[in-house]
């Protein structure tokens, strides 16, 4: 892991001394804090993230990955439709009572639930020096997960979520992104890392530096989920970003912070905009 650290860290480092290009100036997202900036045209983004040692109410220590796809449509003159469909999870970790060992999988996902959202920019840069939106969106859960040990995890649950967003740029070419928002969700199963009921709610925050400036972006994002009480996971997340046409690729390697944090992982992610 130390290795994988140093590399990324000497790539992102080496990207910021690329020589800027020309016209770069598309928006362009890192892998976990959305843009406040509403978008100009159909956007198709697709993830796949691995992490490490995650908590859930009844099973710890998860090493799985995940898969999820979003589509986002442009509405009226500030708003957009954002619809995110999580697909596939598989992984591996042990009941917290027992202490025995379980496969995780299924055609779903954990935290992630297939999700509507309307998003609405209030601030436009242009006019107010600042981005600004709001969003507002509910959620089910796509597919139970099952357990090697015949049980069954995820298999009924909802949850909504409300937020804003804010993007400042500092100079022509590096943009400051943030997120803040709440998610509450109700009638789960087995998904409430502090280990309390099945109706909880967690504070979602990130926060984004990027250099837009050049193909190759790197950036940084600080992310955030928990209740500033019994469960706080914080993550920092080195990033590159290598953008060309209407595509951006993106690879990501979130470290964990705190004690409920996941230990490591790698995210991957593409956009396309149609």
């Amino acid at each position: 892991m130390k290795r994988i650290w140093t590399l990324t860290a000497a790539a992102i480092g080496a990207a910021a001394y690329l020589p800027p290009v020309a016209g770069a100036d598309t928006m362009v997202e890192p892998l976990y804090t959305k843009s406040a900036q509403r978008y100009a045209s159909f956007v198709f983004d697709a993830y796949a993230e691995y992490y490490t040692d995650r908590k859930f109410q009844e099973i710890d220590g998860v090493d799985a990955t995940e898969l999820r796809i979003d589509l986002a449509a442009p509405i009226l003159s500030r708003g957009q439709l954002r619809l995110s469909l999580p697909f596939y999870t598989d992984g591996d970790g042990e009941y917290i009572e027992s202490g025995d060992s379980t496969d995780i999988s299924g055609s779903g996902g954990t935290f992630n639930f297939a999700t509507i959202s309307y998003e609405h920019q209030f601030m436009d840069a242009a006019q107010d020096k600042v981005d600004l939106m709001g969003y507002i969106g509910v959620g089910h859960r796509t597919a139970r997960l099952k357990t090697s040990n015949g049980d069954y995890m995820n298999h009924r649950g909802n949850n909504a979520e409300v937020g804003i967003r804010l993007d400042h740029a500092i100079n022509p070419s590096i943009m400051l992104m943030s997120d803040i928002g709440y998610q509450y969700y109700w009638d789960t199963d087995d998904l409430n890392p502090s280990g309390g009921g099945d109706n909880f709610g967690n504070l979602l925050a990130s926060a984004a530096l990027i250099k837009n400036d050049r193909p190759l972006k790197p950036a940084l994002e600080l992310i955030y989920r928990g209740n500033f009480g019994d469960y706080n996971n914080l993550a920092v997340v080195p990033e590159l970003i290598y953008s060309f046409s209407e595509v951006d690729l993106k690879l990501g390697i979130p470290v964990g912070l705190t004690s409920d944090a996941d230990d490591y992982g790698v995210t991957l992610g593409f956009t396309y905009r149609m």
